[in-house]
């Protein structure tokens, strides 16, 4: 749908206060007024809240740093209805929880850069959530994430990854990375004290959601917040099976620490940092050289645990760089974990994204691999019964890293954006998401009021 279809779409037809049918065009001359459509469905329309247009409103997107258009979202079986339908119960004020969002990515999404930009974005929109999951562990020293400061005593850590730092028993979690430790004194904590003085988000947290593991010689902690402890933790049990701890205090500044004890080995997976009425909730879930053949070698039980814990909306996999082997080796992997995620989630929305253009420095010609998995990727989300996105594409194509480290978005290794290249593409990818929302809501008037049918989405258990 144009950009301004859509902000009509938005600002008026639902905007009204009775849900209507029909779809906005640019030209209000070209359709009967707002008031006879509105009208002329009001006896077979839902009576609903109206939606706020402020927060439906199209997406930022600055086409004057790159001039690649900005690929739609390929969703014919709408499989992101159940997300759409979500965020508009959010618009009109009628949901009862977060609306929660996963992204899966490699190296480029271990900093958060870009999940922090759609972040901030969208609770400027709906209000501060919280932060949501950060990893109580540190495989490679630039992990990191926004808003928020994570940090431990790393060297009385084993790091856990499925992709660089392997264990025997496939327990990585649903975000493939841990840690674990015996030794007493070891420390890991989280604080909604960010980094960034000028941070808009990140600053209060009331819950605390501790994720870790039990198991037959599981040793004790004590979870702490701002300094006292106010939970004594014993992980030893029969099986191994990922547990959980949850915390509720004041809707304020915090910081949450694990502190082990020893008597056996704790392993910890990481804390969901959350707040506040109904918003959306953005988990970057990065793993260094990611790819979807190491994510079927995590334990499925425990990973199904956790993803019905988080309780997510929206999972965007963003994978390919370091993809390799067949097609049937990617399609067989891919239903492994699509499998997992739909059993624990049953019904969730599923965005399939290809990965960022990349050459090997010094060269002149595409990378192959990369060009290759673009159809791959689509074909295998189309398969798999899931919406897709062309990353590559709204880069700008092959060659495209060249513009990229020349206008300071992307690194000399021509694999990794900076900064500037993360809010970038970000911004793009919302503007895709929430063009494709507002055909949705074009189509479907009623989406989101707690009177329709459409309910049973906003009635999934939560966390």
């Amino acid at each position: 749908m144009p950009r301004l279809a859509f902000a009509l779409v938005v600002g008026a037809a639902l905007g009204a206060a009775a849900c209507t049918e029909g779809r906005g065009t640019p030209s209000a001359t070209e359709q009967p007024p707002i008031e006879a459509r509105t009208a002329a469905v009001a006896e077979r329309a839902p009576a609903c809240a109206p939606i706020d247009p402020k927060k439906l409103a199209p997406m930022r997107c600055d086409a004057s740093v790159i001039d690649a258009p900005i690929p739609e979202i390929v969703d014919p079986t709408a499989s992101l209805a159940p997300f759409y339908r979500r965020v508009a119960a959010l618009a009109r004020g009628v949901a009862k929880d977060h609306v929660r969002v996963a992204m899966y990515g490699d190296s480029n999404l271990t900093t958060d850069e870009t999940t922090g930009r759609i972040r901030r974005e969208l609770q400027g929109r709906f209000g501060d959530a919280g932060h949501g999951w950060v990893a109580l562990a540190r495989p490679w020293p630039w992990y990191r994430h926004s808003d928020v400061r994570h940090d431990g005593s790393w060297r009385d850590f084993k790091q856990i990854a499925v992709s660089t730092h392997k264990t025997y028993d496939g327990h990585y979690g649903f975000a493939n990375i841990a840690s674990e430790s015996s030794s007493p004194g070891a420390v890991a904590f989280v604080s909604t004290n960010p980094r960034d003085a000028d941070a808009p988000i990140g600053w209060r947290a009331s819950r605390f959601d501790l994720f870790y593991m039990k198991r037959p010689d599981g040793g004790r902690f004590d979870v702490e917040v701002d300094g006292a402890v106010v939970r004594s933790v014993d992980a030893r049990a029969a099986e191994a099976a990922a547990a959980f701890e949850r915390v509720e205090t004041t809707d304020a500044g915090h910081e949450v620490k694990v502190h082990v004890r020893g008597h056996g080995t704790v392993r910890l997976f990481g804390v969901a940092i959350e707040r506040g009425s109904p918003s959306v909730v953005v988990d970057a879930l990065g793993t260094g050289a990611l790819n979807m053949e190491q994510m079927t070698l995590v334990n499925g039980a425990s990973r199904r645990a956790q993803l019905t814990r988080r309780g997510y909306d929206l999972v965007i996999i963003h994978l390919g760089t370091n993809m390799y082997g067949t097609d049937a080796d990617h399609r067989r992997a891919t239903k492994v974990v699509v499998d997992d995620l739909r059993a624990a989630l049953p019904g969730v929305a599923i965005l399939v994204m290809s990965p960022p253009d990349t050459m090997e420095p010094g060269t002149t010609h595409p990378d192959a691999h990369i060009v290759s998995m673009v159809p791959i990727l689509r074909a295998i989300a189309a398969e798999s019964g899931a919406a897709f996105w062309d990353f590559h594409a709204a880069m700008g194509g092959p060659k495209s890293i060249q513009t990229f480290v020349k206008k300071g978005l992307a690194w000399n290794d021509f694999i990794h954006l900076t900064k500037p290249g993360h809010e970038l593409m970000a911004d793009r990818l919302l503007c895709a998401l929430w063009d494709s929302l507002g055909t949705y809501l074009a189509k479907h008037p009623s989406a989101g009021c707690d009177s329709t049918d459409e309910s049973a989405d906003l009635a999934r258990p939560k966390p």
